[in-house]
């Protein structure tokens, strides 16, 4: 799933320079200042898990803490003040024990995300944007582990299944730079998840939870910086003045050709 999930991110990056190149146009008749880049993104998640965590203490086993720390990256680019396209994917992982009962929880999602910034000046960006994506949980109960290798054989003690779902997550985001070539995002979503069956080996069977929901608060170091305004009337001088070097660079060479051969 932890696969899955950062071909999905890596796929959502790649979309990035395309998304500039098609802006570009916008360069004709306005200033447009671009943003781009990446980073680390730990988060915390407080998730409701009231269905399953009723489930398994009716079962014995210690409930899932609902605060949920998640690590990963992700990354974006387009305009400044304007639309932006991207991703990011995290994943974390809690471990509930009591006596000689334990339950392993691990989480993981990603995808693409598109966003507009609201409000943006030259050091503060506040931003509205959505995340669609994919993730999957990773549920491990262990019941008396043996204390030998007969033991092991003779009584199964670990049970271990998977579920997948669709991820959609709202947010608003607010960026700050404390210097040039690095931006602090502060990010707070709310993440709700459709979710398929339990996987069992080559089992499948419903159970909780169905839906998955709760808040998130995130921060991201996002190491890249902005370009200033840029006019299409300065790059086309620019290209011309690059063009008027190289013809004199060759006129040059030319004429010191044409000195040799003479004599």
């Amino acid at each position: 799933m932890k696969t899955i999930m950062l071909l999905v991110l890596a796929g959502c990056l790649l979309t990035v320079p395309a998304f500039a190149e098609s802006e570009s146009t916008a360069l004709e008749t306005s200033d447009i200042a671009y943003v781009g880049g990446g980073g680390p993104i730990p988060t915390l998640l407080f998730l409701n898990l009231d269905d399953l965590n009723g489930a398994i203490t009716d079962a014995g086993y210690p409930q899932i803490n609902q605060v949920l720390f998640a690590m990963g990256g992700g990354g974006y680019g387009g305009a400044m003040d304007g639309l932006r396209i991207g991703g990011f994917g995290v994943s974390g992982d809690n471990m509930s024990s009591s006596g000689a009962r334990s339950v392993s929880f691990d989480m993981s999602y990603g995808g693409m995300i598109i966003e507009k910034a609201v409000q943006s000046d030259e050091d503060f960006t506040v931003v509205l944007g959505t995340l669609l994506g994919y993730g999957g949980l990773d549920l491990r109960f262990i019941n008396n582990l043996p204390g030998s290798f007969e033991e092991a054989l003779a009584t199964p003690f670990i049970s271990s299944m998977t579920k997948e779902f669709f991820a959609v997550q709202p947010y608003v985001a607010f960026e700050s730079k404390p210097c040039s070539w690095m931006w602090a995002r502060f990010q707070l979503g709310f993440l709700w998840t459709l979710a398929d069956n339990w996987a069992f080996e080559d089992a499948e069977f419903a159970g909780p939870p169905r839906t998955l929901g709760g808040l998130s608060a995130s921060l991201m170091i996002r190491f890249g910086g902005g370009s200033g305004p840029m006019r299409l009337g300065d790059l086309e001088a620019a290209l011309d003045d690059l063009a008027t070097e190289l013809e004199a660079l060759g006129d040059d060479s030319s004429d010191a050709t044409s000195v040799e051969v003479d004599d």
